[in-house]
């Protein structure tokens, strides 16, 4: 009774809810280890375990008849850690819940385990088995590779990405609005802001002098233009009477202030005294 990959891969991709029939308490057997393998990929475990109240952080019961019935209702796999010849019985319970609920769709029989017999006549009533196979394993090999190849491919791009930014090194300043300029002060450890306006001629003259200043500390410091006609509320929150009016910011905390045209020499200094 063979399962072919493309069925148990649509198992595990579409079965969320699998009560574990022998989940055992102990840390280091397969059922413990696959069942909580299975809770951390995001699967809802349900333990059957008659020693035990609680396995895995949920609520264990003694056995698929003792599941209140809301909880069957939504179990889609029962898989199965006990001997074989242990499976009639535990079969019969899933007839039992097929018949009245129309659940489980799987039963799930994992390394070892093997009933030709129960699993027939589990089939017979429309519920797939599958035999002798390790869930963990199948999923690991089916799914989880998959998933962690996509991670590490997301991860490529993600680093090309940063790296690209990172070489793209801002030459020019940048036209700030009131919107944004708070986003530019939180993301620029170092940002320099000259106040404008188009009609000021000492603007125009100071102009090319923070573009140079732009390129020569591209990568150390952000530049940015505020035209204080088009954003009169940032231009009043910082007191910004006259222009053109150059403000050093730190950290989001202003920490030079240049007013009107000065030589290049002026602005540098005070951008030096800042850098380090």
């Amino acid at each position: 009774m063979k399962t072919e990959d493309y069925e148990l891969k649509r198992i595990l991709e579409r079965c969320r809810v699998i009560a574990v029939v022998g989940l055992s308490r102990n840390p280091g057997k397969d059922s413990h280890i696959v069942a909580r393998y299975l809770k951390e990929k995001g699967y809802q475990i349900i333990p059957i375990n008659p020693s035990a109240e609680e396995l895995l952080g949920e609520k264990t019961y003694k056995d698929l008849g003792g599941v209140p019935e809301e909880l069957q209702k939504r179990i889609d796999v029962v898989c199965i850690f006990r001997p074989s010849e242990e499976v009639p019985r535990i079969m019969g319970q899933v007839l039992e819940m097929k018949e009245k609920l129309g659940k489980p769709e799987v039963v799930w029989m994992q390394l070892g385990v093997v009933n030709r017999e129960a699993a027939e006549e589990a089939e017979a009533v429309g519920t797939k088995v599958v035999m002798d196979r390790c869930m963990m394993m199948d999923h690991k090999r089916l799914i989880g590779e998959r998933d962690e190849e996509l991670e590490r491919i997301k991860q490529k791009k993600l680093e090309a990405l940063i790296k690209r930014l990172e070489m793209k090194k801002i030459t020019a300043p940048i036209q700030l609005r009131d919107s944004d300029f708070d986003d530019a002060l939180d993301t620029h450890t170092l940002i320099l802001v000259d106040f404008w306006a188009p009609w000021c001629g000492p603007c125009h003259i100071i102009a090319p002098i923070v573009e140079e200043l732009a390129e020569e500390y591209s990568g150390k410091v952000y530049f940015g233009k505020l035209n204080v006609d088009e954003n009169p509320l940032t231009a009043r929150r910082f007191g910004v009477r006259g222009i053109p009016t150059l403000i050093l910011f730190k950290n989001g905390k202003e920490v030079a202030r240049i007013v009107g045209v000065v030589p290049k020499t002026h602005i540098q200094k005070e951008i030096e005294k800042h850098l380090a």
